[in-house]
């Protein structure tokens, strides 16, 4: 549901799809930010580029590529928009220095024809600065493909199963980081990075509810477009409703202590892995909170979220380092059950719980309820979180949908069945 077609809220479920969807970014400014990098990829394979014989590539990560960014907390802060410029070059021909300052050469260049100020070196990627109207930044991370070094490292630690799965693996890539101390020596050994692997992963979890949303925006939008032929961000899942709303929950419970919450892709990745394929947001969020801790490893006494398209690698390495950001996660873990708990399980939809209210942000929690019209029938009027049994029911229901996409592919149309 939008806040914009007027339809009325009946449910818990509308009012978080209206809070989350007023999280999201909006429509035309994701618009700008994707024709913005599409212009840098343009820039950097122009025929004049000193790039064009690597075919360079743009495309995004992170949030943005997974669908789950959320609008900042106040006007005056950016969206952070990443991105990875890949070439198709080799080791041989570049020093993670030398990539570095070959990409950072043609960025500074289109800056110029820009009138933008000059890019900004960061650690692993170069910050391109946009005018403050725009709100946001864009982190242009240079790197090389680097899949037979990835998969080979896989298997030596007894990954065989995931190094034998292109779809998880075949895109990781080589990236450059400007403390090491090999940094301008010519080696094999660079640090490595796979985010369309674990955008394939994440994909995954939700790979029943995405199709059955990417059928309901054809219909809706009355096309003929096969469902693959649907662009993912044209669509939201429970899980990317949820973890949104989780994100700005942290957000606002750690708004005077930023250095130490919980990062995005711990949340992100033990959200992915508690999610059933809940078909409501407020199925995912019960299941999401119940059990995504369930995920963290004990390895030898270290706490252990891993990278689940390459398990040596710790996403929650800072926690022996700073133990204030493993017992923030716990905090934080803590407070969400509460003050979701008290709204999901309220009989009625439409008042958001005062705890709740100040941790998703009152101003705008306090604009949607005003936007969106409810219903507040007594038949109407029933808590959102599911009974054992009904719960069980959905998940069993999207184990054979998924397992039929698995096997006959996405235009199965498995639903039609259901």
């Amino acid at each position: 549901m939008t806040v914009h077609d007027k339809r009325l809220a009946k449910t818990h479920d509308d009012i978080l799809e209206a809070i989350a969807e007023a999280l999201d970014i909006p429509p035309s400014k994701f618009e700008e930010a994707k024709s913005r990098y599409e212009a840098i990829g343009n820039w950097l394979d122009r025929p004049e580029s000193t790039l064009a014989d690597y075919d360079p590539a743009i495309s995004p990560q992170g949030s943005f590529l997974l669908g789950t960014v959320t609008r900042p907390l106040t006007e005056a802060e950016e969206y952070d928009v990443d991105l990875g410029c890949r070439l198709k070059a080799t080791k041989a021909e570049f020093t993670q220095k030398g990539l570095k300052e070959a990409v950072g050469y043609e960025v500074a260049l289109y800056a110029k024809a820009q009138s933008m100020a000059e890019p900004e070196e960061h650690r692993r990627c170069w910050r391109l600065n946009y005018a403050a109207s725009a709100q946001f930044h864009m982190d242009i991370v240079p790197s090389l493909p680097d899949a037979q070094r990835y998969q080979a490292k896989l298997a030596k630690r007894g990954h065989r199963d995931l190094a034998l799965d292109a779809g998880l693996t075949g895109h990781a890539i080589a990236i450059t980081d400007n403390t090491l101390p090999h940094y301008d020596v010519r080696t094999e050994d660079w640090p490595q990075s796979n985010p369309l692997g674990y955008a394939a992963w994440f994909r995954s979890r939700m790979r029943f509810q995405l199709a059955l949303r990417k059928k309901a925006f054809a219909e809706r939008a009355r096309i003929t477009a096969s469902v693959d032929d649907i662009p993912d961000y044209k669509v939201k899942t429970p899980l990317q409703r949820a973890i949104q709303l989780l994100k700005r929950h942290r957000d606002c419970m750690f708004v005077h202590d930023c250095e130490h919450k919980p990062i995005s892709i711990i949340i992100t990745t033990l959200a992915a892995h508690a999610y059933n394929e809940e078909p409501t947001i407020a199925g995912a969020l019960q299941s999401i909170l119940t059990g995504m801790d369930r995920f963290i490893e004990d390895r030898s006494g270290t706490a252990w979220v891993a990278n689940p398209v390459n398990p040596a690698e710790n996403f929650a390495d800072k926690w022996a380092e700073v133990p204030r950001k493993r017992d923030n996660f716990y905090r934080w873990l803590d407070q969400a059950r509460q003050d979701f708990a008290l709204y999901l399980r309220a009989s009625t939809f439409d008042q958001i719980p005062q705890a709740l209210r100040d941790r998703l942000g009152p101003g705008l929690v306090d604009r949607v309820m005003a936007a969106v019209p409810s219903v507040a029938a007594a038949e109407l009027a029933a808590p959102a979180i599911l009974t054992g049994a009904a719960k069980a029911a959905d998940v069993e229901r999207a184990e054979r949908a998924i397992e039929r996409i698995n096997r006959e592919g996405a235009q199965s149309q498995p639903w039609a069945s259901l």
